[in-house]
C-alpha cells in the first residue's frame, strides 16, 4: 500500500473561549497499490473521550484489563492491504477549545454522557467540565468527521476511490462522531461502523426520518464495556431500526471497552472479521 500522511482536509476554529484562531485539520491516507479500478473508501476516526488519541495511534495499553485496543490506523493498514482505501483522520479535541460550529445536532447538550469524560480529565490532570461545554467539543468533532468524509469524496479521482462506496467509522468518541456525521449531518455513505460509539435516542428521533433511506450501521459493544455503552447500545439500535435503518449488532465476548481486532464476538468471528463482513456486504469490496 501507499501511505500518504498529513493531507490537509479543512480549516477549523480553535481557542473558542480565548483567542480565536484557525487550525488545519489533516488525515492520513492508506491506499492499496495496484488496484484495478476505483476502490471503496473507509474513513475512520480515533477514540479517546474527545480528549486524547490521534490519527496515528489511539491504542491505550494500560486503560483496560485485556491489553491494548487496536488503533484506527492499524485497521486502516489491514483493510488497505485487502484492497480498501482507508483514511485515518485527525479532529479537534477538548484541549483545542474548538468552535462548536453552526450545525448543532445534539438536542440535549446538558445531558451528554459524562462518566468516561470525567475519568479521562482526572487522568490528564484537568479540572471538571460541564456537559454543555463538552457538547460543544463533540459538535466540533462531528463537524470534522463530516468535513473529512466530504473532502475524501471531493478528491475521489486523486485517491482512486468510488465515492458511491463510502463507509464512515470509528471507535469510542470516533464511533460517535461517525454515527452523527452520517445520521445527523447527512453525509452520504453506504454504511457506518461504530465500535462502542453511541448516538442518543433523542438525537435519532430528531434527525433520522422514517421512510427515508438511511445507511446501515454495525454496532459493536463489549460485554464489559463502559456503563453508558452497555446501557445505551440497545436504545440506539432500537431507535434506528424503528426509523428504517438496518442495524447489525455484535458483542465482544469477555472484553472491556479496549478490545483488540482479534477479540472474539458473538457474531461468529473476531471484531475485525465482523467489520470486514459488513464492509464487503455494503461495498462489494
Amino acid at each position: 500500500m501507499r501511505i500518504i500522511r498529513d493531507i490537509a482536509y479543512a480549516e477549523a476554529g480553535i481557542g473558542h473561549h480565548g483567542t480565536p484562531r484557525r487550525t488545519t485539520l489533516r488525515l492520513d491516507a492508506y491506499l492499496p497499490a495496484g488496484a484495478p479500478g476505483p476502490t471503496p473508501a473507509v474513513v475512520l476516526a480515533f477514540g479517546g473521550a474527545f480528549h486524547r488519541g490521534s490519527k496515528e495511534d489511539d491504542a491505550f495499553p494500560t486503560a483496560g484489563a485485556y491489553g491494548p485496543n487496536t488503533a484506527m490506523a492499524e485497521y486502516c493498514r489491514r483493510f488497505a492491504a485487502e484492497g480498501l482505501a482507508c483514511f485515518s483522520i485527525a479532529y479537534r479535541l477538548a484541549g483545542d477549545d474548538p468552535d462548536p460550529g453552526t450545525t448543532p445536532v445534539l438536542t440535549r447538550p446538558e445531558a451528554v454522557p459524562m462518566g468516561r469524560i470525567a475519568q479521562v480529565r482526572e487522568i490528564l490532570g484537568l479540572p471538571p467540565i460541564d456537559a454543555r461545554q463538552m457538547a460543544g467539543v463533540m459538535e466540533a468533532a462531528i463537524d470534522d468527521m463530516a468535513a473529512a468524509a466530504r473532502a475524501v469524496v471531493a478528491r475521489a479521482t486523486e485517491f482512486g476511490i468510488d465515492p458511491a462506496r463510502l463507509v464512515l467509522g470509528g471507535w469510542s468518541a470516533g464511533g460517535r462522531a461517525a454515527a452523527y456525521a452520517a445520521h445527523a449531518e447527512g453525509v452520504p455513505c453506504v454504511g457506518v461502523i461504530s465500535l462502542s460509539g453511541l448516538m442518543q435516542p433523542e438525537d435519532i428521533a430528531a434527525h433520522v426520518t422514517p421512510g427515508r433511506p438511511h445507511p446501515p450501521l454495525l454496532l459493536v459493544v463489549a460485554e464489559q464495556d463502559l456503563p453508558s455503552m452497555r446501557d445505551g447500545a440497545g436504545p440506539m439500535a432500537q431507535g434506528l431500526r424503528a426509523r428504517g435503518c438496518a442495524v447489525r449488532q455484535a458483542t465482544v465476548l469477555g472484553r472491556d471497552h479496549w478490545y483488540a481486532a482479534e477479540a472474539p464476538t458473538d457474531a461468529g468471528g473476531t471484531v475485525q472479521q465482523v467489520m470486514r463482513a459488513a464492509l464487503r456486504d455494503w461495498t462489494g469490496g
